[in-house]
């Protein structure tokens, strides 16, 4: 990653974890689910380890049982792959 590369990852991070974030997708997802997907972020940032995606999408699925539709959605509608490397 270049320096441009990576002030536009900390931008995309910093959006993240922003109440606008949880504003943008609320209605469509619940804030409920957003807080989760930020949550997950914030754990792998804290642990200094990659999320790989199967497990973030284990997570929001199997442990907080929302929609396996609704989940690949977000990922989609959020761009996941933008979140790379911290998601893998």
């Amino acid at each position: 990653m270049d320096n441009n590369e990576i002030m536009e990852f900390i931008d995309l991070l910093n959006y993240t974890f922003s109440d606008k974030f949880v504003e943008k997708w609320r209605y469509k997802y619940s804030i409920a689910f957003t807080k989760k997907f930020q949550y997950k972020m914030l754990k792998g940032m804290s642990d200094k380890k990659p999320i790989k995606k199967k497990s973030l999408y284990q997570y929001l699925t199997n442990k907080c049982k929302y929609n396996t539709e609704q989940v690949e959605e977000f990922f989609n509608d959020i761009e996941l792959d933008l979140y790379y490397p911290l998601v893998m």
